[in-house]
């Protein structure tokens, strides 16, 4: 299959997450609950923002502000990076500029492709490579995207936030 940038372009909301270690059944990372945005300009750029829905609030108005164990607690649980992205057969490389994670800016993520049915059509779903864990082990995660539509096509679609830290 040949993959074009328009077959990305647009924003994805996270369906799935799952997380394979050494062939074994899969698991759900942050307790199954996560949520993300991913998006794909016509221009060649792209950002991923997942973060865990059951995080605590902050008992200060900025995270900077916050005790370290809450801005570690903020941290464990959010994934932010962004920067460009380019094509290798059915993979995309995510070029990463800015990061969450400093060991990650300047280096390139690799993501397999597959497409599979969804609600409203085809759903994306993004793979990494077995990939060496700090402890030693191989893991492989697995995402699974919906596309949404346009702004001036739909409502709001919130992400859904967990009641106990609506304010």
């Amino acid at each position: 299959m040949v993959l074009v940038m328009h077959d990305l372009t647009g924003t994805w909301r996270l369906v799935e997450w799952t997380f394979t270690v050494n062939g074994s059944r899969p698991t759900r990372p942050w307790g199954g609950n996560p949520s993300g945005l991913l998006t794909y300009t016509e221009d060649g750029r792209m950002s991923a923002t997942l973060m865990s829905l059951g995080r605590p609030a902050a008992p200060t108005r900025t995270l900077s502000g916050a005790p370290a164990s809450i801005r570690a607690a903020a941290a464990g649980s959010y994934l932010n990076y962004a920067g460009g992205y380019s094509f290798d057969g059915d993979d995309v490389l995510h070029h990463i500029e800015l990061s969450l994670m400093p060991n990650w800016v300047g280096t390139t993520e690799r993501r397999h492709i597959d497409w599979v049915p969804g609600d409203g059509g085809s759903d994306l779903v993004l793979s990494t490579p077995p990939t060496l864990t700090d402890g030693g082990r191989t893991a492989v995660n697995r995402l699974r995207w919906t596309k949404l539509d346009p702004p001036e096509n739909r409502g709001s679609e919130a992400i859904p936030t967990d009641s106990s830290t609506d304010r």
